[in-house]
Formats: C-alpha cells, sequence, structure tokens
C-alpha cells in the first residue's frame, strides 16, 4: 500500500491511502470458501495473478474450515496459536484487502434462536474492521448454496444414520442463514459478493449444484473452490479498479 496526494480543485489534499498490486497482503476469513484453514490457497492465487507477476503477493488463509463467525472475530481481536504456527491479530496484520465469508453454514446451527446473535457478532465484525484495519478493503460474500442431499457414511459420518428431516431442517436453516447474511449487509450498506447468483445462473444453463461441492452438500469440491477462488479475484480487482 502507498500513499500519494490528489489535486482537487483548490489545491493538493493530504494523502489518502492507494491500494496497489506491488506488495499487497490479502487476508481470508470465514468457512467453506476456498482451501481450508492455513492451507495454500493456490486456486485463488492462479486466478488473482494468473502470469504471477506478484512475487511478492501475502495471501493469509486465516480460518477456512469449521468456522462460526464468533470464531473469525476472535481470530481478529487475538493472537492465537495453531500448532506451532502463531496467528496475528488484524491490529498487527495490517491487509489491504480482508475476504470474510458469512459463516452461515456453521451458525444456522443456532437456527431462530441465533438470528438476533449472528447479526451482533457481524456488526462487531465490521466495527473491528473499521478501526484496527482502516485502510483494507473488506470483500465479505456468501458462498455456494447447499444442496438437500443425504451423505453416506463416507460423507457425514456424524449425521449419516439420521432421518431425512434432520438433514431437511439442516438445508432449511443453512439458506436462510445465508438470507440473513444478505439481509444484514444491505441493512448496513455493505455491498456482499454474493457467489448464489452466479450457481443460480449456472443452475439455469442446466449444471447442478452438486457439480460444484462434495456428497455432504456442502463443502465446495475442485469445481466449487474454482468458481469461488474466480469470483474472489474477479470482485476484488474490480473494486480495485485494477
Amino acid at each position: 500500500m502507498v500513499a500519494r496526494l490528489e489535486y482537487a480543485g483548490g489545491g493538493w489534499q493530504a494523502p489518502r491511502p492507494v491500494i496497489t498490486l506491488c506488495g499487497m497482503k490479502i487476508v481470508f476469513y470465514g468457512d467453506s470458501m476456498t482451501e481450508y484453514l492455513h492451507e495454500s490457497l493456490r486456486v485463488f492465487h492462479e486466478h488473482f495473478d494468473p502470469e504471477n507477476k506478484q512475487s511478492d503477493l501475502e495471501l493469509l488463509n486465516y480460518g477456512v474450515g469449521a468456522t462460526r463467525a464468533e470464531l473469525v472475530l476472535y481470530r481478529m481481536l487475538y493472537e492465537f496459536w495453531h500448532g506451532r504456527r502463531r496467528m496475528e491479530p488484524l491490529a498487527k496484520l495490517q491487509p489491504d484487502v480482508l475476504v470474510m465469508e458469512s459463516c452461515a453454514f456453521n451458525n444456522s446451527n443456532d437456527r431462530i434462536e441465533g438470528f438476533d446473535n449472528f447479526h451482533f457478532i457481524w456488526d462487531e465484525i465490521l466495527e473491528v474492521c473499521r478501526k484496527q484495519a482502516p485502510r483494507a478493503l473488506p470483500l465479505f460474500y456468501i458462498t455456494i448454496p447447499p444442496d438437500f442431499i443425504i451423505p453416506d457414511e463416507m460423507a457425514n459420518r456424524l449425521f449419516f444414520r439420521s432421518r431425512p428431516e434432520v438433514f431437511a431442517a439442516r438445508y432449511e436453516w443453512r439458506q436462510r442463514y445465508q438470507d440473513h447474511f444478505a439481509a444484514w449487509g444491505q441493512s448496513r450498506g455493505v455491498d456482499i459478493l454474493d457467489v448464489r447468483t452466479e450457481v443460480l445462473r449456472m443452475e439455469a444453463q442446466g449444471l447442478s449444484r452438486r457439480e460444484l461441492i462434495h456428497a455432504d452438500g456442502v463443502h465446495p469440491n475442485a469445481a466449487g473452490v474454482e468458481l469461488i477462488s474466480r469470483a474472489l479475484a474477479v470482485e476484488i480487482h474490480r473494486r480495485l479498479g485494477s
């Protein structure tokens, strides 16, 4: 990130931050997004910098997988350890871009009783971003919509013996929490990238979302990771004007 002077009629204004692609740092928080927690964001990198010109591009995966919104908030506020790896708080990271997935799938286990808390936590996250990383470009987004699948034991050992209505309820609440996150963004004036729109467009052309997610009906497979990574890369470039 660099600063430059801008001319506005009466004279030069004070420097303001301008995000450049040189030396960029992007931090990812959320769930069911791309590669899992702490793994290299290889597919996103390929879409964001296909010619590999940005040798100093820094991509930090801070929470993809089994993440609730509360955990995103914790990881932003505090240093924590994952194995032998120290994870720094947002105030120390000072990224250029913040990518945050809704965490709707895991928070959906709270059902209707958790709606107010879900809003409250995202309000807190939004405030933390503004205060502790004021120069970062925030990108909130919603991942691929779930599918109503009754998984076999290999796909989901914890729930595979459950009754069909259990899976129907989990599918319904996952959808409702994604909708709730979209409504939260609209009420807060937050421009959310909604990957569901692209999935619905593809389905209208005959592609099933089951081609994008694993047999558990939630987690993106290789094709899903490809779609999400491409959507994120395109949107970041668009918002940066690059």
